[in-house]
C-alpha cells in the first residue's frame, strides 16, 4: 500500500536548498539580534535559550547546505555575481570589531579564555556563513 519510495529530483533538491539557505539567513539575523540583546541586558538570552543551542542549529544548517550543494547539479545552483565594492570592504572591518566587542561585553561575567573561545567560534560561524551565502 505504501511501497512508494521518496524520490528527490533536482527540482525538489533545489527547493530544499533554497529553503535551507533562507533559514540560515534567518538564524544568522536572530543570532545577531540575540547578541545585541545580550549586550544591552546581559544574561537575558543565556538564561532562556543559550548561545550553544543557537550555534549548534546554525552549524547543522551549514552542514546540510554543504552536503546538499554537492548533490545538486552545478547548473541548478544560481551563482551570485561577485562584484567587489571597495566601500563594502571598508565597512566590514569596523563591523567585525563592533561585533567582537558586543560578544565580549555580553560575556563579561565569564572566564576570559572562554569568552575569547566564544568570539572565535562566532567568527568561524560568520566566515562559514559568508562562504555559503555569497560564494
Amino acid at each position: 500500500m505504501f511501497n512508494k519510495k521518496l524520490q528527490l529530483n533536482n527540482f525538489t533538491l533545489a527547493i530544499i536548498y533554497k529553503l535551507l539557505h533562507d533559514s540560515l539567513f534567518m538564524f544568522i539575523v536572530f543570532f545577531i539580534l540575540a547578541l545585541i540583546a545580550e549586550a544591552v541586558l546581559p544574561g537575558i538570552i543565556i538564561s532562556h535559550i543559550g548561545f550553544s543551542k543557537m550555534i549548534f542549529v546554525i552549524l547543522i544548517n551549514i552542514l546540510l547546505l554543504k552536503t546538499l550543494a554537492k548533490k545538486i547539479a552545478s547548473d541548478q545552483i544560481i551563482e551570485n555575481i561577485k562584484t567587489k565594492n571597495k566601500s563594502a570592504k571598508k565597512f566590514i572591518v569596523p563591523l567585525l570589531i563592533l561585533g567582537a566587542l558586543l560578544i565580549f561585553n555580553s560575556q563579561l561575567e565569564m572566564n576570559i579564555f572562554f569568552n575569547l573561545f566564544f568570539i572565535l567560534i562566532s567568527g568561524a560561524i560568520g566566515y562559514l556563513s559568508y562562504k555559503v551565502l555569497f560564494e
